[in-house]
């Protein structure tokens, strides 16, 4: 459920966007937390995907930047994918090799991943257009995405400080979730991944997991002593996990 202000800042956001795309804009959809039913007050931020009927020129791109501020959330900026229909229903890549953009020259579509593909064919909430959008996806894509973004993590763990909780968390989580996407091929929330997560690794591992599924979802308390503790746990978890998939 979206919350009171949150929803608010939505509506307008979506309003800013329809008047900065003058009748380009098609849809525009939940994805992430939101769409999992899984928003952390205290970590998550906004992600969205917006899709337009052709490509966005510079000046409106600077309008949809500007309409974007409004959804900061928990110190982060929201994430958005500018889109067409026919970049999501058919995965399209130019001969080049570059990936086209709908937004200006030099903008990053982070969100174009086989993760948010899947939750926006299956998980998406509507805030504009069909519920359900034609989404070309690979189940064989998302594991090896996973796969390369687990890797990737565990290689960043190694060097992180990892005191505070909330450095731990995030890592512990996001490493869950991609492990249980490369194994089983599911789209799990991260709160879901800790338990799936702890069927996959020893059993001494849940109270990491639980540490981090807990703080989370807002407890106060930790199953840790002090941070050293919790930061060998976390990046044995993480290693772990990594070796699992590789």
């Amino acid at each position: 459920m979206i919350s009171d202000p949150l929803d608010s800042r939505l509506r307008e956001y979506v309003d800013s966007l329809q008047k900065a795309l003058t009748g380009s804009v098609a849809a525009v959809y939940l994805v992430g937390g939101l769409a999992l039913d899984d928003f952390s007050e205290r970590f998550s931020n906004v992600d969205l995907v917006v899709v337009a009927d052709g490509p966005i020129d510079p000046m409106s791109a600077a309008s949809c930047r500007r309409a974007q501020k409004m959804l900061r959330h928990a110190h982060r900026d929201a994430a958005v994918w500018y889109t067409t229909w026919g970049e999501v229903a058919d995965g399209l890549v130019p001969t080049s090799g570059s990936k086209p953009s709908t937004v200006a020259e030099g903008e990053a579509d982070d969100l174009d991943t086989p993760l948010t593909r899947a939750l926006l064919r299956d998980e998406a909430v509507p805030l504009l257009g069909p519920d359900w959008p034609v989404v070309y996806y690979s189940e064989a894509d998302f594991r090896s995405w996973c796969t390369e973004k687990l890797i990737s993590l565990a290689d960043r763990a190694s060097s992180q400080s990892m005191v505070m909780r909330t450095e731990v968390t995030p890592l512990v989580l996001q490493a869950a979730r991609l492990a249980v996407g490369s194994l089983t091929g599911q789209v799990v929330s991260k709160s879901e991944a800790a338990d799936a997560a702890g069927r996959l690794v020893p059993h001494h591992f849940r109270r990491i997991l639980g540490d981090a599924a807990g703080f989370r979802r807002g407890a106060r308390t930790s199953m840790y002593w002090g941070p050293f503790e919790r930061k060998y746990d976390a990046r044995a978890l993480i290693k772990r996990l990594a070796e699992a998939v590789s």
